[in-house]
Parts: structure tokens; C-alpha cells; sequence
């Protein structure tokens, strides 16, 4: 049944509406459950670095700052940031924001927190005025997609009833790079192609996950004969995910090798290992997730060289591989791979996606009330281990599809 596109507005609205409430740190913590209130935007980032004075390069900043004298701190400089140049640039423009609104010049240290909790809900809205904005180039490129490819625009429902969506809209940036990514994707179709590079490549600055995707899309463009696309998509494709990384290198030697050292070294979160190797720290985690994705890139791009898979399929399991085989996989991340699902899935295994991103939402609720959210021995794990098994199985049969050649969707 065909719905009118107002229904699906209205209830991707309600969504929005949903997730900017749970998140917002002036409202309460619905049902009593801090994990629907939790956001790295606020509590993982802003308050630890703010409040905590956690991770500061310059801790005379922070005592300044705490002390009743307001500045402009600089992630990445002045303190420990652990996201792409893109998102620094967001957070430094809301925090520094929310600093000049919020307080005085001076101010007595006494009145710090009371002032600090104003300039968090004003960081906190002018993120989320990002990530709407993200949202809404992500439904209109993905429905612009399903129109290309003469799919129902009701798919686009399936975004907007999204549990995870609710759950992590305003929580991380995951919806920014799903947002970019997918309006390259819509220009790559359409042969513009070096905006679709353009896109693509901020992306890559926005969630490093997608680069894969974006060289999978290049050498399918190469093995086409498209030569004049291939210059104009790999120029500005260069130009828009190195140079941001290459800048923050430059201005920042320290804050660039403390970002790289701080995802390098992260433990198993959530990940397909943890069944294995029951210790979240095991450096085979890593080199488990490094032989896989190996493995897997070295397949989809042979595939994407000789033109064996359609654009579709070849774009999912590169968007997928990255996220599900690797050692972290944070529950945001679903949304990178959500808008492809939903332009490429058979109607079977989409219900299969959607419970799995119905557990992947349930990952935060039950967080903070496990006794053990790390480890198998957990509520939480057992919960990420059935959404990774699911993942795991779509993946499985977009790569069996692509190696066989059969039709556009997986079935």
C-alpha cells in the first residue's frame, strides 16, 4: 500500500521530536532509564571534558575556565577530541557558542556548574539543528534514490518507524555521514560525478567507515571506462576526505596522533570477537577485525574493478563490512548503513535488518541497568551478539550475490 508522502513526513517528524525530548539535558530521564538519556554529545563529551576536566592537553585552559574567567577552548589543541575534523569543527562552533551565551566574562567559580548546565543545553540545540538539517537531506536523497531505482517511497517509513533512529538521531554524528554519503550516492547514479566524489569525501571527514564504500564506487566508475568521471570523482573525492585530516595534522600534530592512538587502541565494543575471545581488550580482536575486513574489501573492490555487482549491492557491503566486522562497533553506526538497506533489501531480509536495528536500539536502553554491559556474561552483549549474527547474514549473502552475479537485490 502506497502512503501519502505527508504520513511519512509526520511521522518521521514525531521521531525527531522524540529523540531531541530523551536526549535534551533540561528534560528528565523517561521511564527512570538513563540510557535513553544518554548522548555522546552531551554526557560523553561535553560534561567530561567541561565538568570532569577530563583529557585536557592544556589544563590551565580548564582551570581558567572552572576558575571564572570564560574562553573558547580548542578541541583537538587544547583538549583530547576523538572525531573526524568535520565534527570538531561542528563541536567547536557549538561549544564556543554556547561559552559566549551562556556566561559573563567573569563570573564567580562558584556559579560555574549552574552556568556550565546553560551552555550544555545550548550546545545541545545547536548540535541538534545539525543533525535535523543531516536528517533531512538524508530522507530526501534516499527518497530520491528509491525513485531512480523504482522502489516505493514507503521504504522510507522503515527509516522514519526506526528504533535506532529515535535512539541515536541526536545522540553522535552517525546521521551527518549517513546524510553525505547518501546524496553522493544519489549524484554518483545520476552520473555528476564529481559532486557525488565531493559528498563522499566529506563523509570520509565526517565517519572514516565510509571510505571504503567511496574506492569501491571509484574503481566501479574505472572499470566502467567512465575516464572523465573517474578524474572528476577521485579529484574531488581527494580533495575533501584527505585535506581536512591533513589540516588537523598540521594544527594539531599532537591532537591528530592522540585521535588516531585513541581508535586504535579501543577494546571490543559490541563486536562479533567478543564470542571468541572474552576479553574485550585481546589484541586479537583487532587483528581478527583487520584479516576480516581485509578479506572482505579485497573482494568488493576485485568485484568493483571487473563490474560484476550492481551499484547497489556493491555500495551495502561496503558500507556494511567496515562496521559489522570490525572490533567497535557502536550502535550509532547502524544509521550509515540503513539508507542503502532500505534501497537494496528484498522485502525478507529488510524485516531481518529491522530486527536487528530494533536490538541495536536496545543496546543503550539496557546499558546502564546491566551489571556486566561489557562482557557475554551481560544482558547487553547477548543483545549486540543477536544483531551482529543477523548483520553478519545479510552481509554473508550480498557478497555470496555479487561473487554469483545475481539480480540487483539481495534475495
Amino acid at each position: 500500500m502506497k502512503l501519502p508522502v505527508y504520513v511519512v513526513l509526520t511521522v518521521i517528524a514525531v521521531s525527531v521530536l522524540v529523540s531531541y525530548y530523551i536526549h535534551n539535558p533540561d528534560t528528565g530521564i523517561p521511564f527512570g532509564n538513563f540510557g535513553f538519556k544518554y548522548s555522546d554529545i552531551v554526557y560523553g563529551l561535553f560534561y567530561t571534558r567541561f565538568k570532569a576536566g577530563s583529557h585536557w592537553f592544556e589544563e590551565g585552559k580548564f582551570e581558567t575556565l572552572e576558575g571564572g574567567r570564560r574562553l573558547c577552548p580548542l578541541p583537538y589543541i587544547d583538549y583530547h577530541f576523538e572525531y573526524p575534523p568535520i565534527i570538531g569543527l561542528l563541536w567547536l562552533t557549538s561549544t564556543c557558542a554556547s561559552f559566549i551565551i551562556a556566561m559573563p566574562e567573569a563570573y564567580s567559580p562558584e556559579d560555574y556548574g549552574e552556568l556550565l548546565g546553560r551552555a550544555a543545553s545550548i550546545h545541545y540545540n545547536i548540535q541538534v539543528i545539525f543533525l535535523i538539517v543531516s536528517l533531512l537531506v538524508l530522507v530526501a536523497s534516499t527518497h530520491a534514490i528509491l525513485k531512480v531505482w523504482s522502489l516505493d517511497y514507503s521504504r522510507l517509513m522503515l527509516l522514519a518507524f526506526s528504533p535506532s533512529l529515535i535512539i541515536y538521531l541526536t545522540y553522535n554524528w552517525d546521521v551527518l555521514a549517513a546524510s553525505l554519503f547518501t546524496l553522493g550516492l544519489y549524484n554518483y547514479i545520476r552520473g555528476r560525478y564529481g559532486v557525488a566524489g565531493a559528498l563522499i569525501g566529506f563523509s570520509v571527514s565526517v565517519k572514516l567507515l565510509t571510505v571504503l564504500a567511496g574506492l569501491a564506487l571509484l574503481l566501479r566508475l574505472a572499470g566502467g571506462g567512465e575516464k572523465k568521471g573517474v578524474k572528476e570523482y577521485l579529484k574531488f573525492f581527494a580533495i575533501t576526505s584527505i585535506i581536512p585530516y591533513a589540516l588537523l595534522a598540521l594544527l594539531s600534530p599532537h591532537g591528530f596522533r592522540e585521535l588516531l592512538s585513541h581508535h586504535s587502541s579501543w577494546y571490543c565494543e559490541n563486536c562479533l570477537y567478543l564470542v571468541l575471545t572474552r576479553d574485550i581488550w585481546s589484541v586479537h580482536n583487532r587483528i581478527m577485525a583487520a584479516l576480516f575486513i581485509g578479506v572482505a574489501a579485497g573482494f568488493i573492490i576485485a568485484v568493483s574493478i571487473v563490474g560484476a555487482g550492481d551499484v547497489r549491492r556493491l555500495t551495502l557491503a561496503s558500507i556494511m563490512a567496515p562496521i559489522v566486522l570490525n572490533y567497535v562497533f557502536s550502535p550509532q553506526m547502524i544509521l550509515m548503513v540503513t539508507p542503502v538497506a532500505l534501497a537494496t533489501l528484498t522485502p525478507g531480509w529488510l524485516s531481518a535488518y529491522m530486527v536487528a536495528d530494533a536490538l541495536n536500539a536496545s543496546i543503550m536502553i539496557v546499558f546502564f541497568g546491566d551489571s556486566n554491559p561489557w562482557l557475554l556474561e551481560g544482558v547487553t552483549q547477548k543483545i549486540a551478539l543477536l544483531r551482529n549474527i543477523i548483520l553478519l547474514a545479510i552481509l554473508a549473502k550480498l557478497l555470496l550475490s555479487l561473487a554469483w552475479g545475481k539480480s540487483s537485490r539481495v534475495a
